[in-house]
């Protein structure tokens, strides 16, 4: 059976967060701790026993200590942490997507369990990094959907070859927009084909091939079901939409636009 974690408040969190503002990273991690208000959800799964929530929490510290923690981190670090506690979160905590999805959950751990990490990543001025009213964006529930969405199983175990292939802007254009990344076997089929070999030797910017295609994703979004299409269906349909991406984009290069008279006046 999953787990179930504490949650706490956005007030307290809140209340914490203010506190956290006026103490260094080392000061932080001198609160750390399950607080005393936490609360379980009723339903779904046990709730998590504390020596779990001490293993989760060593565990996430061990992620930014290899990073460079407590040094503040350059891009490089927090790449090497992002990609690091993903996978660590995903194979740790024995979590269901809907619990996953509870905001509270990601605000205590964020703010009680490990506001140290917290703090080392993204600092103490960003709201939406600790307290989780938007999972896209917080510290720890953005890197647990990364992993879930891209995780590939094989051999009955997780591997997370797509999501150490993917560039930091690679996954922002995917995981950015919940009606893509929400969705993991389209954000599967996303990655795997924006890190297919051929796009670095095209003559357009492999940049530009991701943006158009996510652009031309999104228009399809609204009257295309994928959550119930076959993996092997949606992954021909992202395959094809990369293929137009690849030849407009060519077609751009090789066709710029005229201007005309006319035309330059308007613009003038």
């Amino acid at each position: 059976m999953s787990l179930l974690y504490p949650r706490i408040t956005p007030a307290e969190a809140t209340s914490l967060l203010a506190h956290y503002t006026t103490l260094t990273p080392r000061e932080i991690k001198n609160h750390a701790g399950p607080s005393p208000t936490a609360f379980y959800g009723t339903t779904g799964g046990t709730p998590v026993t504390a020596a779990h929530l001490d293993h989760l929490v060593d565990t996430l510290r061990d992620c930014a200590r290899r990073a460079g923690h407590p040094t503040p981190p350059d891009d490089h670090d927090k790449i090497l942490f992002d990609r690091a506690a993903a996978k660590a979160l995903h194979t740790t905590m024995d979590i269901t997507p809907a619990e996953a999805g509870q905001g509270d959950m990601w605000t205590h751990l964020a703010t009680c369990l490990v506001p140290d990490v917290t703090a080392w990543r993204f600092g103490t001025r960003t709201r939406e990094r600790w307290i989780g009213t938007g999972l896209v964006r917080h510290t720890l529930a953005r890197l647990w959907w990364q992993a879930h969405a891209l995780a590939e199983t094989r051999d009955g175990a997780p591997h997370y070859d797509l999501l150490d292939r993917l560039a930091e802007s690679d996954l922002n254009q995917i995981f950015e927009r919940r009606t893509i990344g929400g969705t993991p076997p389209l954000a599967r089929a996303l990655a795997r084909e924006l890190t297919a070999p051929h796009l670095t030797t095209l003559p357009v910017p492999r940049r530009a091939v991701v943006r158009d295609t996510t652009k031309r994703l999104r228009r399809l979004l609204p009257y295309t079901s994928f959550a119930s299409l076959d993996e092997t269906v949606i992954q021909n349909r992202i395959h094809t939409l990369v293929a137009q991406s690849i030849q407009a984009l060519q077609h751009a290069n090789t066709h710029p636009p005229t201007i005309t008279a006319a035309s330059a006046a308007q613009i003038l």
